[in-house]
């Protein structure tokens, strides 16, 4: 399962990637295996999604998004 596939108010854990193509500048951020998040806003057609952890939060984009291996808790 994917991160995209979440709605908002699911909770998660990451999991992996599914290709190296991943911004390295999200691994920066934080968004590393064994991290849990919390999805804050879905917007329209899941485009972008905001996710919470570690006091933080982020804005994906649903193609980086869907780069994101999770499992949902």
């Amino acid at each position: 399962m994917n991160l995209s596939n979440l709605k908002k108010g699911e909770q998660g854990i990451i999991k992996g990637y599914k290709n190296e193509d991943f911004p390295i500048k999200l691994l920066e951020l934080g968004l590393l295996p064994g991290v849990k998040f919390e999805i804050l806003f879905v917007a329209i057609f899941y485009d972008p999604i905001c996710i919470s952890y570690d006091q933080s939060c982020v804005i994906l984009r649903k193609k980086e998004a869907e780069n994101i291996l999770i499992e949902p808790i």
